[in-house]
């Protein structure tokens, strides 16, 4: 889901990207950077991002650039208002203003957005099937590249599959050198969902490497993130059907080697039988941590979980459902975006080594969270929410610091 993910040469930036393929996960989770500020205490500023988009649209994921600003990926409604649009936002003067915005293909459901080294952004969503002859497939996933120096993103189809086609969703994480995106990827086939985890080549949409995720379930089961892991290979959140039926469901964290084969037996993050995954980062020494709801999803129990040496090894119970969550550099504090039905949307930061929330900055009175990202120097994040007012709902990005 989610993602790091604009300053003033954000989207049009110099260099290009080099394109390249590679069957194995390469490199370190989070590329070296200075140590954070420690807590985010202070909002110090907002934009109103759809302002600037004629139509209507939402915040799908947002992504930090290497210039100390963030690209933010919009689409539209799923049934009929179908667009991605990449808007970047410029940190000036301690405050956050509206850049460069360029309108992509058509997105049919949410996406994702991620910027390579070279300041090259590349989205993943779904788009209108190759095929339009209106029978078959309703979508195919892809890449969507915009390159430093272009003002017209790229569209590029992943792969279709020997056996299952063209996958229809997928979340995933960029390479340390931008040329690779690590991905999950979905299709539905006969009204069943099959997940497989990928190597994808940027360049091409070519899938260079894959693999099952090699979680027993009676069921189906699925990972809705995916990140780095430092001495190479991923890291993913699964959920698990814990019957046939698909009644309730688990979640579990697994992690493979750099060439997507399981490292370790899955590990269950909560003790309740049904709990929610959704977000996961990975610290510099390999411990992950994993926001959940435990119980029902609606009115469980929202935690942060640190799992280390295959084991669950600390807890905290957060203000909110963290529906998104990044690491500071250095690996000491946690920020999770989060919300609950009733109770408005802010940022929190854990502290990881004495597990406290030590610091949590309110973002919308009522509204939803949605992704956040951590700039360059690690002082700063840039946070997501649609806000709702009397008459309307605006989609916010928040500078936190």
């Amino acid at each position: 889901m989610r993602s790091p993910r604009i300053g003033a040469a954000a989207l049009l930036g110099t260099a290009v990207l080099v394109a390249g393929c590679s069957s194995s996960v390469v490199g370190t989770a989070e590329p070296a950077g200075p140590a954070a500020a420690g807590p985010l205490t202070e909002l110090l500023a907002q934009v109103e991002v759809d302002a600037e988009v004629d139509g209507h649209v939402r915040i799908s994921d947002v992504a930090a650039t290497p210039d100390g600003g963030f690209v933010v990926l919009l689409t539209g409604d799923v049934a009929s208002n179908h667009r991605s649009v990449l808007v970047d936002l410029v940190q000036e003067d301690g405050g956050l203003a509206v850049g460069e915005v360029i309108e992509g293909p058509p997105a049919v459901d949410l996406g994702e957005v991620h910027v390579a080294p070279d300041g090259t952004v590349v989205a993943l969503a779904p788009v209108f099937p190759a095929d339009t002859s209106g029978e078959g497939r309703e979508q195919d996933l892809a890449v969507i590249v915009l390159e430093p120096g272009s003002d017209e993103p790229d569209l590029r189809r992943i792969a279709a599959d020997a056996e299952l086609g063209t996958p229809d969703l997928g979340t995933g994480v960029l390479s340390p050198d931008g040329a690779t995106l690590y991905a999950s990827l979905r299709w539905s086939v006969d009204g069943d969902t099959v997940n497989r985890l990928a190597a994808v080549d940027v360049a091409t949409g070519e899938v260079t490497a894959s693999a099952p995720l090699g979680v027993e379930s009676p069921g189906s089961t699925v990972a809705y993130d995916v990140a780095l892991r430092p001495d190479g290979g991923l890291a993913a959140l699964v959920t698990t059907d814990r019957d046939a039926e698909g009644d309730v469901d688990g979640t579990v964290l697994a992690q493979y080697d750099a060439d997507l084969q399981p490292l370790g037996d899955p590990v269950e993050v909560v003790d309740e039988e049904e709990s929610t995954g959704y977000a996961l980062a990975v610290l510099p020494d390999g411990a992950v941590v994993v926001s959940v709801v435990a119980g029902e999803w609606d009115t469980g129990e929202p935690r942060l979980v640190t799992v280390r040496d295959g084991a669950v090894q600390a807890t905290t119970v957060l203000p909110g459902t963290g529906v998104d969550l990044v690491v500071e550099p250095g690996g000491q504090h946690a920020y999770l975006s989060h919300g609950r039905p009733g109770a408005g949307t802010g940022v929190a930061t854990v502290d990881l080594t004495t597990g406290e929330t030590v610091a949590d900055v309110a973002t919308c009175t009522a509204g939803s969270a949605d992704p956040l990202a951590l700039a360059a120097d690690g002082r700063t994040l840039a946070a997501t929410a649609a806000c709702h007012g009397d008459d309307d709902t605006a989609e916010l990005a928040l500078l936190v610091g």
